[in-house]
């Protein structure tokens, strides 16, 4: 065990390094929430920030699931991998996207995958695979205080339905669903069956004139806003 001493007037003070080393032992990512949360070690972690801090994770190839597990973690696929991965190394930013400051690289180095600050985080899945983090004091403190190694990165949730692709009475598939089970997490009641019809178109025009919206039943980008704030 080690100690480091230190003299001032008639005290002297002991510290033990392995005692006062904290760094963060997880990330822990949330698609869905599009949330960052850090899990804090050692002897000041309970005075710690731990979120959670905005994030935005990649949006995946046209036609690709990303919310399969193992599609995520395909190169080529522009989604973000799902799962525990060990972080990898840090570097100060991208080289070809100077933009994306504090990088903490994990999963298949070969991806390079990685948290990192960059100035553009929308409340939609928009990046390259990568978790945009909007804040970048926060981004630095989880580059500084991550071990390559040790500390993991958790991903995982289900991604948000992009509202660029505006939702309305005749649309189907998998972000009408998602839409749908939103709407039934904020207290309403409908079917969750992917399928945009009178009773969802129903559902939408009173959580818009509950929000103080325009009761269109048209789900765009001020409805998804509210939906998911």
């Amino acid at each position: 065990m080690h100690h480091v001493f230190y003299h001032a007037g008639n005290r002297t003070f002991i510290k033990n390094n392995q005692m006062a080393q904290t760094y963060i032992s997880k990330v822990n990512v949330d698609l869905w929430k599009q949330e960052v949360t850090l899990e804090w070690t050692g002897a000041n972690a309970s005075a710690q920030q731990k979120g959670p801090f905005h994030c935005t994770p990649g949006e995946g190839m046209p036609g690709l699931n990303c919310d399969d597990v193992t599609t995520s973690r395909k190169g080529g696929t522009n989604c973000t991998p799902k799962g525990e991965f060990k972080v990898i190394r840090h570097e100060r930013r991208f080289s070809k996207f100077p933009e994306a400051e504090w990088v903490t690289r994990f999963q298949d180095d070969s991806r390079g995958i990685a948290l990192h600050y960059y100035p553009n985080v929308p409340e939609y899945p928009d990046s390259n695979g990568c978790v945009r983090i909007g804040n970048k004091e926060v981004a630095k403190r989880i580059h500084d205080n991550t071990k390559a190694g040790v500390s993991v990165v958790s991903v995982h949730g289900e991604l948000r339905p992009d509202f660029r692709n505006t939702l309305r009475r005749g649309s189907k598939g998998e972000d009408v669903k998602k839409m749908q089970r939103q709407l039934k997490n904020k207290g309403y009641q409908l079917a969750i069956d992917g399928d945009f019809g009178p009773a969802t178109e129903a559902t939408v025009k009173q959580f818009q004139r509950d929000k103080q919206l325009l009761s269109d039943g048209i789900c765009g980008r001020q409805t998804y806003g509210a939906l998911f704030a």
